[in-house]
């Protein structure tokens, strides 16, 4: 920055702070600008501590109502995503089969803790190996690895 006399550096502070009172005034007393913004904030605070104090005093199993319904409409989501790719599987394996080309090798589950992790990767590549010790591609096979990460070594 280069080093400016005593006249232009007043010259800029004035001009600056004319511009920052001329702006910050309209923004300030207006309804939307900022501190419209902080009442709204506020007033949300309010409504929302006010809702979470009423929920739990009308009923004390309300969270865990709200978490067994969370977790079964996970699961659902997750069997109908599971059921939608099975049938896939039997429409490719089906198509496959008219074709006489086998386009799935392999459809299967594996579950373990979250320390079998490794050896499950490990029969896995293992598993992709042939008699004559080359290495085949797992392009044919579907594996689904089930490793619940809440659970320790």
């Amino acid at each position: 920055m280069p080093q400016l006399d005593k006249f232009t550096y007043f010259t800029q502070f004035f001009w600056s702070c004319l511009l920052l009172f001329t702006f910050y005034i309209p923004i300030c007393n207006d309804g939307d600008g900022v501190l419209g913004i902080s009442r709204i904030l506020k007033l949300r605070n309010q409504l929302v501590s006010h809702r979470g104090n009423k929920i739990r005093s009308n009923d004390p199993n309300s969270l865990e109502d709200i978490s067994r319904k969370g977790f079964s409409t996970g699961l659902s989501y997750m069997y109908s995503s599971l059921f939608e790719v099975s049938q896939w599987c039997k429409t490719v394996d089906l198509l496959g089969k008219r074709r006489k080309i086998t386009l799935i090798s392999c459809f299967g589950e594996i579950s373990g803790s979250r320390g079998m992790e490794r050896n499950i990767l490990y029969l896995i590549s293992k598993s992709s190996y042939n008699t004559s010790s080359s290495r085949i591609t797992c392009k044919n096979d579907i594996m689904l690895i089930h490793v619940p990460h809440g659970q320790g070594s």
